[in-house]
């Protein structure tokens, strides 16, 4: 299987997505947390 990744530009918008909730039950779609309002996704490298 062939890994294809794209780089967004500032200001561009998120692809829609699903997240698991890491110490909750259920998860988050980008869409339900744009509706309540301003939104910052920061992705870390590494592990905890």
């Amino acid at each position: 299987m062939k890994n294809s990744t794209q780089t967004l530009r500032l200001g561009s918008a998120a692809p829609p997505f699903n997240l698991s909730a890491a110490n909750l039950e259920g998860s988050f779609s980008l869409r339900d947390l744009i509706a309540t309002g301003p939104l910052i996704i920061e992705f870390l490298r590494g592990t905890w």
